[in-house]
């Protein structure tokens, strides 16, 4: 089919209502529909009046606003996730390995038959190309991300989030420098919360978070109202007195009672830890313990910082899922530590260098980012 030709048949199914183009295309045979995907893909990009690809149609019903690559990587993460029929027949699977053959039959049939914990009714899509709206071949981009099982790319659209397999024609990529990059800012916000227990867990170690001001902000308030954190408000410390000090300690006792990652808050002031407020004066407050790994766990520390009445059954509990992140703020407009500010953290915190550091970023701080390495990389050239 020649450009000509795809451009004209653009035009025309472009003139159709969206219902009445998905209608008609779900009907085509799969040879059919991926001749038409090609003609819609080139007849996007060389028609005359088609517009650039983030030229949307507010009738279309689009959002307004594309989703971030980040939004739409957790977002394949979430939706390629096995349904339940594929985890029971990966589970039967998994179990027949070391089984006879009739042991599997008759086992799959007893689950099937008595127990019912088969035959859920769900069920994948036939073809990719099945509940894609069209349009998106022509509009928008796609991005290219790992399956939650990780064996296998998909590509997802950034306005309808719309999954394929088969690379679309217009499909964005970063190049390997803007990837690069990116890499260097650090973990996303959103995927903020996994990657400390990651690190917790499987490094064994505490991580101290950077971040500009305004992804530490954003992070502080998430932690006041998700369940699963607990947030301890250190900026109160700049100035010791006995009201920050009990604050700080009941936030501590509070987390560790409800098994939640406590999360002590610094942004942009780095309070005297070391020297003024993890001292033996205030042992039964703020404990040097609190900035080792796991170093909570010790009964002897709990027994000073809970006071009677938090005790239960006379226990100072330690629930499972109790974890340990501190967060700074970057102090330059670079999205990094000035050297000062970096030079003096050993200083401020117990066990600094035991900890791990991690940096994050949000969609600002990413588009800003991007921003200045290609202005930079323009500048050069002219």
């Amino acid at each position: 089919m020649g450009s000509g030709a795809s451009a004209e048949v653009h035009e025309t199914l472009s003139a159709a209502s969206g219902d009445h183009l998905v209608a008609f295309i779900s009907e085509l045979p799969a040879d059919s529909k991926e001749k038409l995907k090609t003609a819609l893909a080139v007849g996007g990009a060389t028609g005359s009046d088609a517009g650039g690809p983030d030229d949307i149609p507010k009738e279309w019903g689009w959002p307004a606003e594309p989703f971030e690559p980040e939004d739409l990587r957790l977002y394949v993460l979430e939706a390629t996730k096995p349904t339940v029929q594929e985890q029971w027949d990966e589970a039967l699977e998994a179990r027949a390995i070391d089984s006879k053959k009739e042991d599997f039959i008759a086992e799959k049939a007893f689950a099937n038959l008595l127990l019912n914990k088969e035959g859920t009714g769900e069920e994948r899509t036939g073809g990719v190309y099945d509940g894609i709206d069209p349009r998106a071949y022509t509009k928008g981009k796609w991005y290219r991300f790992l399956n939650h099982k990780g064996d296998c790319n998909v590509y997802i659209h950034n306005y309808t989030r719309h999954i394929t397999a088969t690379r679309p024609a217009n499909f964005a990529e970063l190049t390997e420098e803007e990837k690069k990059f990116l890499r260097t800012l650090g973990v996303y916000l959103k995927e903020l919360p996994a990657e400390i227990e990651k690190v917790y867990q499987n490094e064994k170690a505490i991580p101290i978070i950077f971040g500009s001001p305004g992804t530490c902000e954003a992070f502080k308030v998430f932690c006041q109202y998700d369940k699963n954190c607990t947030l301890l408000d250190a900026t109160k410390l700049k100035r010791v007195n006995a009201g920050a000090l009990e604050d700080c300690r009941k936030a501590m006792v509070n987390a560790m009672k409800l098994g939640t990652t406590l999360c002590v808050y610094c942004g942009d002031i780095l309070p005297e830890f070391l020297e003024k407020i993890c001292i033996s004066k205030y042992r039964d407050t703020l404990p040097l313990s609190l900035f080792m790994y796991d170093g909570l766990s010790n009964d002897m520390v709990r027994e000073r910082v809970y006071r009677d009445e938090e005790k239960e059954g006379g226990q100072c509990v330690l629930r499972p899922g109790f974890q340990v992140c501190i967060m700074v703020s970057y102090d330059t407009l670079e999205l990094q530590l000035s050297s000062y500010k970096k030079a003096d953290l050993p200083s401020k915190f117990p066990e600094f260098e035991r900890m791990k550091e991690v940096r994050c970023y949000n969609d600002d701080d990413k588009k800003k980012a991007l921003e200045a390495l290609r202005a930079g990389k323009k500048d050069k050239t002219e």
